[in-house]
């Protein structure tokens, strides 16, 4: 609330004293006016930037099915993806991508007001079908994180089942050219694939010199594929399992990478230090949680 300061001069004998209490008058008034001019500004900014950080939940999902089919931790309906997403654009969150978090720790540009990121992993093809466009209409964006290995199965399969089947090199280009959604690394063959390492994760008797030249090699071979293969110059890496190492995020920033998600549920708080991108946190989506009590866990009520 403004304050008004009031003064009426009477008497001309009164001058030196009046005199002395306009001039304190009116700077109390313009530096009042000051203050709230500043803060009015802050307010109307629409950004999210503070002393304190940015507050930042990341969802993660996964597969997103079309209704009737069965759903599981790792599975919702596109109907719960619908209810996630109103629930959000209702409580006016802004979803945000790697690229924004990037900048932003570059001191290039604020994050919007309750910011929030939508995340989904694999590269499972119901992501394309359901997802994508649920979001486009909301004019809401994601993260797409897959597998090289998932996508070249469905190179050699050309399922078109959008209830397990992943995406082709050319559906991620299709998806990353329509801006709503960033396609980043989610590793080539560290998820599940007959033989594979399950993760950042040291094998038995294995050197850490060997160990590290393993995930060096895994991972590089992604980037390579989604450049060539996709348009994609991938800026994140996507723990599988969540599963990392005591030197995982100084091996990915050195392979030029800005930025790594984990699966710790917890939410995040950005400040301007790039490397704290590299210990980003998010929830999983469990198809068994309604939309308001998922959305309990993450403080967005």
């Amino acid at each position: 609330m403004k304050r008004y300061v009031f003064i009426t001069i009477s008497r001309a004998k009164r001058g030196m004293i009046a005199a002395l209490a306009v001039v304190c008058a009116l700077a109390i008034v313009a530096a009042g006016g000051i203050v709230w001019q500043r803060r009015a500004v802050t307010a109307d900014t629409g950004s999210a930037d503070s002393d304190a950080g940015v507050r930042l939940p990341i969802i993660m999902y996964h597969s997103v099915v079309g209704e009737g089919s069965p759903r599981n931790d790792y599975q919702i309906t596109a109907s719960q993806l619908a209810s996630d997403l109103d629930w959000l654009v209702e409580r006016g969150y802004n979803t945000v991508l790697i690229a924004d978090l990037i900048r932003y720790t570059r001191g290039e540009s604020a994050l919007p007001a309750k910011p929030v990121m939508l995340t989904f992993d694999d590269g499972q093809l119901n992501n394309l079908v359901y997802a994508l466009p649920q979001m486009e209409r909301r004019g809401m964006r994601g993260v797409f994180s897959v597998c090289g290995a998932f996508v070249e199965r469905a190179e050699r399969e050309r399922d078109p089942s959008p209830l397990y089947a992943y995406m082709t090199w050319d559906d991620l280009r299709a998806a990353a050219s329509t801006g709503v959604v960033e396609i980043q690394n989610h590793s080539y063959n560290l998820h599940g694939e007959k033989n594979a390492r399950r993760g950042f994760t040291r094998r038995a008797g294995e050197t850490r010199a060997a160990f590290q030249s393993s995930l060096i090699e895994d991972v590089s071979k992604m980037q390579q594929l989604l450049r060539l293969r996709a348009g994609v110059d991938a800026e994140c890496f996507t723990y599988p399992y969540g599963f990392t190492y005591d030197g995982s995020w100084t091996l990915l920033r050195d392979l030029g990478f800005k930025a790594a998600m984990t699966c710790r549920e917890k939410v995040n708080h950005l400040t301007r230090d790039p490397d704290a991108l590299f210990h980003l946190n998010r929830f999983n989506r469990s198809g068994y949680a309604s939309t308001e009590a998922f959305m309990k866990k993450l403080g967005i009520e």
